[in-house]
């Protein structure tokens, strides 16, 4: 059920267009319906008690995000954090930092590739592109022979197909023949956390850590956490799963990893369902970081991001539709006035270098470069905001 003030707000979105734009018209219908899609339940959730100190919510956004929220929290240091909302990239991060890692120590074992686990006595390797890309061979070997049965078939039926598009129906047929679930294989992911984390409990954490994954065949988002074991009908939250399968749902990407089977259902990436889980955080506290990186490039000098490719279109268009969502959620709040601290640290909107880096990237450069951009939107929403 969509709230009233939602409507409300996704109205006033509609009545300040300029009606005279039919392409105004619809795209601020799709952006208002988008926020009433997300928007519908981000009041505070009332199965949630509230804790003194700070909820830290971290946002998808795959490695890039990563380094990004590695680089807030340097800054930051953010002291009395009593709970982390962790989603996709988010998830990651919050997992290690709910466990007792410092930010220096992870930062440090991203350089050097490899860390130190007390409990096994020797170094692990970290994350690296071999082991989050590591191909799924036989699905791939499947899909490329089903492929190339349809393909002769197609040909086959050429004589039959003079009168008819046939790029078309080369297409159509190419899309009907797609049967792999995913590119690559994630187990790697998982067995990195069993490896690094002293506890697969949730309950064993020294901050109160909640991951959310997205149900694939329900409407439902899923909350891994140690303490709430409940379902309503929009979300279902579970103790009873470890927070290495729970992270690894969390960040199984569509197409790109396997949805990840945990009590009888398919989970995906925790973001298709609700960008930033920004009302677990809100329901957690009344002081929130919020850490995301859907910040869309803003124009400067009067260069376009359409002089930059087709991948750094689709990149901003990706971008500034979570943007929007994100702001309606901001608006939503200020409207409601929950008197609440909320603090936002996102990309400084010039910030070229950040919006040029590969979503998915190991290079030490890179890395680096992301860390310095979250380490600088942070300072800059210190000096901005009292922390």
């Amino acid at each position: 059920m969509v709230k009233t003030s939602t409507i409300k707000l996704a109205f006033l979105q509609i009545k300040k267009t300029n009606h005279d734009s039919i392409t105004g018209i619809i795209c601020v219908k799709i952006t208002s319906w988008l926020s009433i899609w997300s928007i519908s339940m981000v009041e505070e959730i009332p199965y949630l008690q509230k804790k003194p100190g700070t909820a830290l919510v971290l946002s998808g956004g795959a490695t890039k995000a990563f380094y990004f929220h590695l680089g807030v929290l340097k800054a930051l240091q953010p002291e009395n954090i009593t709970s982390i909302v962790g989603t996709s990239a988010g998830s990651v991060v919050g997992a290690f930092v709910a466990s007792g890692a410092s930010v220096d120590t992870l930062i440090t074992a991203l350089y050097q590739k490899k860390v130190y686990v007390p409990k096994f006595d020797r170094w692990i390797r970290t994350l690296t592109s071999n082991m989050l890309f590591r191909p799924r061979y036989r699905q791939l070997t499947r899909q490329t022979l089903t492929m190339g049965v349809s393909s002769l078939k197609f040909i086959a039926s050429l004589p039959w197909l003079i009168n008819r598009d046939i790029l078309a129906e080369a297409i159509d047929r190419l899309i009907h023949s797609q049967q792999i679930t995913s590119f690559f294989d994630s187990t790697a992911i998982e067995n990195l956390f069993k490896s690094l984390l002293p506890s697969a409990d949730f309950a064993d954490m020294e901050i109160d850590l909640y991951i959310t994954g997205t149900a694939l065949d329900y409407r439902t988002r899923a909350v891994f956490n140690g303490l709430y074991d409940f379902e309503t009908e929009e979300d279902h939250f579970m103790t009873d799963v470890p927070i290495h399968k729970a992270v690894r749902a969390s960040s199984a990407v569509p197409g790109m990893f396997e949805p990840v089977l945990i009590k009888g259902k398919y989970y995906v990436d925790g973001e298709i369902k609700r960008t930033l889980s920004a009302d677990i955080g809100v329901s957690l506290a009344d002081k929130i970081i919020i850490s995301h990186t859907y910040q869309p490039l803003h124009s400067q000098n009067g260069h376009s991001v359409r002089d930059m490719g087709w991948l750094n279109v689709l990149r901003q268009s990706t971008i500034t539709m979570f943007n929007e969502r994100i702001n309606r959620w901001r608006e939503f709040y200020d409207e409601q006035k929950l008197n609440k601290k909320i603090i936002w640290i996102q990309p400084e909107e010039d910030d070229i270098d950040f919006f040029l880096a590969p979503e998915f990237s190991f290079s030490p450069e890179i890395q680096r470069k992301i860390i310095k951009s979250g380490e600088r939107a942070a300072l800059k929403v210190m000096n901005e905001v009292k922390l």
